[in-house]
Parts: structure tokens; C-alpha cells; sequence
């Protein structure tokens, strides 16, 4: 079941094309990456998603609903972070969870639970605007979990954050998803979401250049597998007929695979050939590499 779909999803502001046809498939349950360079159309996308922007068509659903004709519904289900968190500055962290309550009538018990899972409850009594940034921005969660929604839709949640804030922030995303909710976000921070995504969707000029499972992306591209074995120059004579294959020193070969299965056919070939293997080390491309390969492709 998906969580999140577009069909086709076009937006332009006069002559300028800013989304061009997007089909996003966001699974329930999943931690979706959606990266993209600025001015891709990343926050454009979000807009639409949360009403922010409006679409002619009917070509977006939640939760298998439209948004045009479900929206209130939708809405009530779906927490969202747009870059900086909204609060009242000169109320405390509880006060403004407070506010909300007014709204949703969770009562304390329910502000409690959140600060807790948010890890604020030792600055409940503190004011929004002491808080150093990386508590400001679990405030900011905080406020978007509140009345428990199934969808979180996050905007560059982790800007200006420091190191410790990042990590605090990655472990807050895995333990809302432990807990069954879809998180869609998009960052820059590409490390990170190597660390915390489960999909990815790519887009650059307004297009989707990639979208999948994370996994599925990083074992495309090819990896290097470095070799330390009893002869370099016998192993690298039996291997580069079928492979890229290079000899560092004399018991130490780089092979270039692209799946595990030609990776087992290099590791079968030598042991029958009565080549011993000491040592193996395999270089792959982080997210990084991917996505400026993926965005370069796409210009060509």
C-alpha cells in the first residue's frame, strides 16, 4: 500500500516549469529520501502535497485518498515540518503544547508522551526561544506529531543543525517509524539519508531521475573489491578476461563488479584455481557518488 502517490504531477508559474509530470510512490511504513538540488522542485512538491500550493488536477493521493476531495481528512492525519519550526517563542515548550491541545483536547497525558518521545521533557518549563536549535527543532516535531498522524512530511528538518543534533534527529525519525509512521523527507544531506532512508526518490529540472528502494540504487553502480591473495599476477591473469581487473602489488589484485553474483564467480574462480585469499575489501559508492552520477546522466 502507498502511503503517499502523484500521478503525473505537472506545476509551472507562467511560462516556467517547475514539477514536471511527477509520479511518486511513497510505500506506508517507509522512510522516503527525497533529494534534489535547490531549485529542483523539492519544497514545490511538499507545498502541493500539503495544500500549500494549489493543483488544478486531481493527481494527488494520501492514504489512497485524494487530496481534492478529501482534504480536511487527509490533513487531520498528516503532521508536516516545513524548514523552520512555527511556535510561540515566549511560551514555554508544555505552554505550547498546550495550545495545541486546545485544538485537539489530547490532554496532558498526550503532551507528556510526546516530550518524552522527543526527549524535551526536562525543558518543558523552559521558553521556545532558549532553546538551543536542535531542541527547537524537536519542538518542531513535536508539534507535528502531536495528534498522532500517520504521515510526517518533513522539509530540510536538519538544517543548521549540528553533528549531535543530526544523530539526535536520525535516532527521533527511526523511532517514529519503529512506531509505524511513513516519514517523507526531503534533505540535502545526503550522508544522512544514506544512514536513515529506506527509499529514495531523486529529482532534478523538475523530473524524477531515480525513485526505489534504497538498497536497489546503491547496488547499481559497480563496486571495487581490493584482494590480497598468495599470487596477484596469476589471480589477474585468470580474471581479466571476464573482468576489469588491475594488480596493486604483487599479492594484491582490484577487481570491478557489479552484483554479488559476478563478486562470487571472482571468490569461486580463485579457489579453484588454488589461489588463497587473505584478505578482501570492497570500495562502493556512497550516495553521494550516485547522486552526482544520477544528476550528471541526466544532462547528457
Amino acid at each position: 500500500m502507498e502511503s503517499i502517490t502523484t500521478q503525473n504531477l505537472s506545476y509551472a508559474i507562467g511560462s516556467k516549469t517547475i514539477l514536471d509530470n511527477i509520479s511518486l510512490n511513497v510505500p506506508k511504513g517507509s522512510i522516503y529520501g527525497y533529494l534534489g538540488r535547490n531549485g529542483a522542485g523539492k519544497s514545490t512538491t511538499i507545498k502541493l502535497l500539503l495544500g500549500l500550493l494549489e493543483e488544478t488536477g486531481d493527481k494527488i493521493f494520501i492514504q489512497n485518498k485524494s487530496l481534492k476531495h478529501n482534504r480536511t481528512e487527509i490533513l487531520s492525519s498528516t503532521g508536516n515540518l516545513i524548514e523552520s519550526p512555527c511556535f510561540y517563542t515566549k511560551l514555554t515548550v508544555f505552554e505550547n503544547l498546550k495550545y495545541l491541545d486546545i485544538i485537539y483536547g489530547k490532554g496532558n497525558k498526550r503532551i507528556d508522551e510526546v516530550l518524552e518521545l522527543v526527549d524535551l521533557q526536562k525543558e518543558k518549563k523552559k521558553k521556545a526561544n532558549a532553546l538551543s536549535m536542535g531542541m527547537k527543532q524537536r519542538l518542531g516535531i513535536a508539534m507535528a506529531i502531536f495528534h498522532d498522524p500517520e504521515l510526517l512530511i518533513l522539509d530540510e528538518p536538519l538544517n543548521g543543525l549540528d553533528p549531535q543534533g543530526i544523530f539526535e534527529m536520525r535516532k527521533l525519525f527511526q523511532k517514529l517509524n519503529e512506531q509505524g509512521k511513513t516519514i517523507f523527507l526531503s534533505s540535502h544531506i545526503l550522508s544522512e539519508l544514506e544512514k536513515t532512508a529506506t527509499h529514495i526518490g531523486i529529482i532534478e529540472g523538475g523530473k524524477m531521475v531515480f525513485q526505489g528502494m534504497k538498497n536497489e540504487l546503491l547496488s547499481q553502480v559497480e563496486k571495487n573489491v581490493i584482494l590480497k591473495v598468495s599470487s596477484g599476477e596469476k589471480a589477474a591473469s585468470l580474471l581479466q578476461e571476464t573482468f576489469s581487473v588491475s594488480q596493486n602489488k604483487p599479492d594484491k589484485i582490484s577487481v570491478k563488479t557489479s552484483d554479488d553474483k559476478e563478486f562470487n564467480t571472482v571468490l569461486t574462480t580463485m579457489i579453484s584455481n588454488g589461489i588463497e585469499i587473505y584478505d578482501i575489501e570492497s570500495q562502493s559508492a556512497n550516495l553521494e557518488q550516485i547522486f552526482i552520477n544520477l544528476i550528471s546522466k541526466s544532462h547528457d
